[in-house]
């Protein structure tokens, strides 16, 4: 990798990272464009400024743009440099400290399995994963239930395939004594996960059924806390597990419904909280 290359393309994000008129990000963009983004060798170039440069603003518009070249570059990489980069990431997604720049890391790390999964490639990364949602390190259990969310994004049907292992996971992360994000994470990671499970399943049905009221537990957690956000996003899930065709939430329609009635008629509540548990009761009579 030519060290002038990724110099030139780091000074280029640091100019557009930190731009203040339009002309500057329509010259800038331009110059990428037609300079840097034209040849596979942005991808380890990129790869290298989003996990080296100082500026945290700088290290994720460059995963950001790695992971929007990745689909077009990737299979052309030499096997050896594609490998480095798979162990690069993945310690850099670790080492990181901005939950920002992670989570773009991550939806690298999904762009990346999307073409070597298939492929029977990268076939330590689930393994990885698995580790990182283990560690007694809440960080490292956020990195790895937030990247297995954004793989069934990807590579779901793929994930399918280890439903129990990843109930058991879930089972585990859904009740995590120490950071509220994992365990929003893994809400947001059960929703998706709910579109593969098979509705003439009887124990897959019954095994995700069995963890509706511990997510039921995070919203609420949210709701005391004051987590909108959070909240926000459990109620979309919920939502959109109604529409499914396997039962899912069926053994817990009726506490459901009671919850989200008591929701929306609470006051000290914030009014968009309010309308979308309101909102979860309409979806229940369509």
């Amino acid at each position: 990798m030519d060290p002038q290359f990724v110099s030139s393309l780091q000074d280029c994000l640091q100019q557009l990272a930190f731009a203040s008129d339009t002309e500057t990000l329509q010259t800038v963009t331009a110059s990428l464009g037609q300079q840097y983004y034209t040849t596979p060798a942005c991808i380890p170039a990129l790869l290298t400024v989003a996990k080296d440069c100082e500026q945290w603003q700088v290290r994720q518009l460059a995963a950001v743009e790695l992971r929007k070249r990745v689909p077009k570059f990737w299979d052309e990489i030499e096997d050896a440099v594609q490998q480095q980069m798979r162990e690069a990431i993945l310690k850099a997604i670790i080492d990181e400290s901005n939950d920002l720049v992670r989570h773009s890391l991550a939806r690298v790390i999904s762009s990346i399995a999307k073409s070597d999964i298939p492929n029977q490639k990268w076939s330590d990364l689930i393994q990885f994963l698995y580790k990182c949602c283990q560690s007694p390190t809440s960080a490292h259990r956020e990195i790895g239930v937030y990247v297995l969310d954004s793989l069934f994004e990807t590579i779901g049907d793929t994930l399918s395939e280890h439903l129990q292992h990843l109930f058991e996971l879930f089972a585990v992360l859904i009740n995590d004594p120490e950071s509220l994000t994992v365990q929003v994470t893994t809400l947001e990671a059960l929703g998706k996960m709910a579109d593969y499970v098979d509705p003439d399943d009887r124990s897959a049905v019954n095994t995700f059924q069995g963890l509706v009221p511990p997510m039921v537990q995070v919203l609420q957690k949210c709701l005391a806390g004051g987590e909108e956000e959070f909240a926000q996003r459990c109620f979309e899930v919920f939502n959109g597990m109604l529409i499914l065709e396997a039962p899912l939430l069926n053994r817990h329609f009726g506490d459901l419904i009671e919850f989200s009635i008591s929701v929306g008629s609470n006051q000290e509540l914030e009014d968009s909280l309010r309308v979308m548990a309101l909102n979860f009761l309409v979806w229940t009579t369509t």
